[in-house]
């Protein structure tokens, strides 16, 4: 019982010191409003201090302790100043988490958790910036930024024992946003598309990514593409007369923020950078090029989503001596931490087999060069992916549309609808799903949120051409995200259950995940190497 204390303790304290980072923005800027969105602010903010301070200090006690206290400072500053506006915010925000605290209650973590995210997190608590690092590990090679945040909350009395806990931010954070996204739309009466799809996505994710553990580096930033595709359709949903420059920055704050968070997590997902073009795209109707140039260039979040890119691309260069690993065009060998060539080429064809269903933890076809030419890989991909993930998964996204649809539509009469601009949006989800099936057709791979906004965005835009009662579809959204609740609950109480049968796990007498001491490992031979061959130099290079 007093693991759980602890944990819920320091649960909490990291929460608040988030959101006083994301409070920070406030304080500094009149022109910024203080929003749900601050959580995911405060994030973004971390993951760059986390990435700069590494250059000079490992990741310490120390460290992290005035990390997290100056953020709890600004917390406690900014409550003090607007109480009236905080309290309810608060309220809400503290539920939502109570509420996801059951998924941090794991004995298990990852897969890939000692294998490469708990070393790599470890090595940056102990390390200040190390150069080479994927010498010794290929999931070194692909740094995500929630090792770097999680590297944040190594701290007095928990230890290592939230080295796993960005992605449940993140997780709580996204479900905060949209429940408010929800509630305004309601608070507004404005039952259109954005209300139904946030709806849609909520019940989603906290159907399909219940299990914290599960989450690695990949789900996080899927979960996000949820938000940026519900940001960008609602910045669409406007009325002329609010058409304005504030406006447009507010929107553009949101998706610049998201999409930096997104990629930091994943370099893989600069593809989505078209979604960006677009938008611009469709709103150049509205404003004046050099409105449109000061929009980008006199909002701070540009800079800030600026140099948390620059910031990625410089810890996959100085991992791998690529720009984008395992893009062979971007590497240069001749550097001597650099991944040679051939590495660097067989990485990209084990990816592409792996995704494609040639290869697994205990099988890969004979001949991966042939399996992944053209597309000979479809039919194998089909027997045994398909039919056994992607089947499941598209199972899950019509039932969860089904039930919304019967739920909403049911006692109610179509009314004229509403012109929404989402065919250029939806034109290009396929698009990016056309090209996730064509060169990595794993559902971790950005699969999840495509094939689920393939159904979503139709079925939002055919359930707001009824007419609904207030006091009707008020009942009917707050049944949906009780749904989301008992869900995520019962799946984490069943997993809890099944942990407790196979391994003994009971968190009331031992509420930490298990620790693998194999973990330390790679640490280690970090810390031989520092000793032997650079022990007075600032950056460690790892030779091949």
């Amino acid at each position: 019982m007093d693991q759980i204390l602890i944990l819920l303790f320091f649960y909490f304290l990291i929460l608040y010191s988030i959101m006083g980072y994301g409070k920070i923005f406030t304080l500094i800027n009149s022109n910024y409003q203080a929003s749900s969105f601050d959580g995911l602010l405060g994030l973004a903010l971390l993951i760059f201090i986390s990435y700069l301070t590494n250059i000079f200090s490992p990741h310490d006690y120390l460290h992290n302790s005035i990390i997290i206290l100056f953020g709890l400072i600004v917390f406690v500053y900014d409550f003090r100043q607007n109480f009236s506006k905080r309290r309810k915010e608060l309220r809400d925000l503290t539920i939502i988490f109570s509420i996801i605290f059951m998924g941090l209650l794991m004995y298990k973590n990852h897969d890939d958790f000692f294998y490469y995210h708990f070393p790599y997190t470890i090595i940056l608590t102990e390390f200040e910036k190390v150069f080479g690092l994927g010498n010794l590990n290929h999931g070194f090679r692909t740094p995500s930024s929630i090792f770097y945040l999680n590297s944040l909350f190594y701290l007095p009395g928990i230890k290592y024992f939230f080295l796993n806990s960005g992605a449940v931010y993140i997780f709580g954070f996204s479900n905060f946003v949209l429940y408010n996204v929800i509630k305004d739309q309601l608070v507004k009466k404005d039952f259109n598309h954005i209300l139904f799809l946030s709806l849609l996505s909520l019940l989603y994710i906290n159907t399909t990514f219940p299990r914290l553990s599960e989450h690695g580096t990949d789900r996080s930033a899927l979960i996000l593409i949820f938000l940026m595709s519900i940001f960008y359709l609602k910045s669409l949903n406007y009325e002329k007369k609010n058409l304005d420059q504030k406006y447009f920055s507010n929107y553009y704050t949101k998706l610049a923020v998201l999409f930096a968070i997104i990629i930091s997590l994943k370099a893989f997902y600069i593809i989505y950078s078209i979604i960006f073009l677009l938008w611009f795209f469709q709103i150049r109707k509205f404003l004046k090029l050099n409105i449109l140039i000061n929009l980008v260039l006199k909002n701070y979040y540009t800079y800030l989503i600026l140099m948390l890119f620059i910031f990625t691309i410089f810890t996959i260069f100085t991992n791998t001596g690529c720009l984008i690993y395992p893009a062979r065009s971007t590497c240069f060998e001749n550097l001597s931490w650099a991944i040679p060539l051939q590495q660097v080429d067989q990485m990209y064809l084990w990816y592409e087999q792996w995704s494609k269903g040639g290869a697994g933890p205990n099988f890969r076809v004979e001949n991966p060069v042939l399996y992944v030419a053209n597309f000979n890989w479809v039919s194998n991909w089909i027997d045994i992916y398909f039919f056994n993930k992607v089947s499941d998964n598209i199972l899950v996204i019509m039932t969860i549309s089904i039930i919304t649809i019967f739920l909403f539509k049911y006692n109610q009469f179509k009314t004229k609808a509403k012109k929404y601009n989402y065919k250029f949006f939806y034109l290009l989800i396929l698009l990016l799903t056309f090209e996730w099936f064509c060169n990595h057709p794993a559902l971790r791979y950005g699969g999840y949120t495509l094939l689920a906004l393939i159904f979503f965005i139709p079925v939002s835009i055919y359930l707001s051409k009824y007419k609904f009662d207030y006091l009707v579809i008020k009942k009917k959204t707050y049944l949906i995200l009780l749904l989301a609740i008992i869900i995520f609950i019962s799946r984490n109480i069943n997993r809890i259950d099944k942990e407790f049968e196979q391994y003994g796990y009971n968190p009331f007498n031992s509420a930490f995940f298990y620790l693998n001491k194999d973990g330390f490992i790679l640490n280690d031979l970090v810390k031989a190497e520092y000793k032997n061959k650079m022990k007075n130099n600032r950056f460690l290079v790892i030779n091949k």
